[in-house]
């Protein structure tokens, strides 16, 4: 069922003509469901390719794995130190759209056209970091009932003091950024109304090793000819700061954060794949040649 007139027609309102309930029980919903399952035979297969690494963080509180996928061309002539880095994430578990936005990222990074950007990158990505609550019907929280974009913690990892998931790939996190290859930028993925929405608060690279934020802004809107992105924006920390994953890698590291938010609006599983793929473009264009 689609709304009569549609997100492009009317945005402020709009009407839903409901069939004929020929059952005893209606389902209702209004995002494109990923389970964990689905998430596991998807990195099954991904896992295939000769530019995937599939790492198991740790396991839920449910005794699912937590998986990071790290995509980067291993024959690259460019050292890890001279790549740019990028890390993705999902923290509320049932925003699923934002979930196969990155789907869609994945699979335009193991495509043909990925050519020159995987060489010179490294992308990782973490689908799910509630993996226990597609099954249970949590939408934004772990089996303690935390926030799972309220259990950051800017002063450092603290195992007694955060979701036990978070604490799992905030550690990780950490480890990353003390890497030969730290990360450039994160991304925390979420769904919101409208169509997708991306809100940055630049690092220091932005205006000095690549343009200003605006070239990036400018770069997506032309990978965009659908209108599933709205322009890139910026903005101050959010009243959460160091205790999110929006503003916390920000404030622990210095670091590029996007927020990405939006795609309630958006109704198929194609145009939220599609979404990712004119961020992930957006970026292989901005982020041109190496470090």
């Amino acid at each position: 069922m689609q709304w009569a007139k549609g997100r492009e027609v009317s945005k402020q309102s709009d009407t839903l003509m409901l069939p004929e309930f020929t059952e005893d029980t209606v389902y209702v919903g209004h995002q494109v469901p990923m389970s964990y399952e689905d998430m596991v035979e998807m990195i099954e297969l991904w896992q295939q390719s000769p530019y995937v690494k599939v790492h198991i963080l740790g396991q839920s509180l449910g005794g699912r794995n937590l998986y990071r996928l790290e995509i980067t061309d291993p024959d690259s002539p460019h050292p890890e130190s001279a790549r740019w880095v990028h890390y993705f994430a999902n923290q509320h578990p049932g925003e699923h759209n934002s979930q196969w936005r990155m789907v869609g990222m994945i699979d335009w990074l193991l495509s043909d056209d990925a050519s020159d950007f995987r060489p010179r990158s490294i992308c990782h990505f973490i689908i799910m970091m509630s993996p226990d609550a597609p099954s249970n019907g949590w939408y934004r929280v772990n089996a303690q009932g935390v926030d799972m974009n309220r259990s950051y913690r800017a002063e450092g990892s603290e195992r007694e003091t955060q979701a036990h998931e978070a604490y799992i790939c905030q550690r990780d996190l950490e480890q990353l950024m003390a890497s030969e290859a730290p990360v450039t930028t994160v991304w925390s993925m979420h769904t919101w109304g409208g169509i997708v929405e991306p809100i940055c608060t630049p690092g220091p690279e932005m205006g000095t090793e690549v343009g200003p934020w605006t070239d990036l802004r400018d770069i997506i809107e032309r990978n965009d000819p659908t209108d599933l992105v709205k322009p890139l924006a910026t903005r101050n920390e959010s009243k959460y700061g160091g205790r999110s994953w929006t503003d916390g890698p920000h404030t622990q590291f210095g670091i590029t954060v996007f927020l990405c938010e939006g795609a309630g609006a958006i109704y198929t599983k194609q145009e939220n794949l599609d979404s990712g793929v004119v961020l992930i473009k957006g970026l292989a264009d901005y982020y041109a040649g190496t470090r």
